[in-house]
């Protein structure tokens, strides 16, 4: 099964992270996290969308999870993981760094633009392409089409799969067509 998420912040004791996601501290979220991310298996792909973690001890913080992690693993680069990316020798070998915010892929022939931030404009987002995204923690942003913010989340703790974005996928509107609701 192919997973996706973003802003894990493992680690990250500031309460505009946990609080928001239901905690009361970090401790309870990342025990969640870990036993959420550790029922990933060996033939999984989980793709992070940045910000594996933040603060003071991000780089010890994001080696400790990603440890746990079995799945092959490709992380997009977020705004907080410069320490990640300069330490990566660090990690097994299933932990594929990209060193972009964004990362173009095909499942099942869709294409799907990965970053680590909401983009306006995409590979083929005209043909309605699909754009997975993180970073603004699941605020609105003033744009729609075939985007979703992949942010872990009070009501959807757990990666996304590949199954529940095109279902989502199939709600939302074309993209550019709040260009053309714009321009009438």
């Amino acid at each position: 099964m192919t997973y996706f998420t973003a802003d894990i912040h493992y680690g990250h004791d500031r309460e505009f992270i946990y609080k928001q996601r239901g905690f009361n501290n970090i401790e309870d979220h990342d025990a969640l996290i870990k036993y959420v991310f550790s029922n990933l298996q060996k033939e999984d792909t989980l793709y992070i969308l940045g910000d594996v973690s933040c603060g003071k001890d991000s780089l010890n913080n994001a080696l400790e999870f990603l440890s746990f992690l079995k799945c092959k693993t490709i992380i997009v680069k977020g705004n907080h993981d410069e320490q990640l990316f300069q330490n990566r020798k660090k990690l097994a070998f299933n932990i594929h760094f990209i060193d972009s915010v964004y990362l173009d892929i095909k499942i099942n022939s869709k294409p799907i633009t990965l970053c680590h931030y909401p983009m306006i404009s995409w590979n083929k987002s005209h043909y309605n392409s699909l754009n997975l995204y993180g970073h603004v923690h699941n605020k609105p942003i003033p744009i729609t089409g075939k985007m979703l913010d992949v942010a872990l989340t009070k009501e959807h703790f757990k990666p996304y799969t590949i199954d529940e974005v095109m279902t989502i996928m199939e709600n939302k509107p074309n993209n550019w067509d709040f260009i053309d609701k714009e321009v009438k």
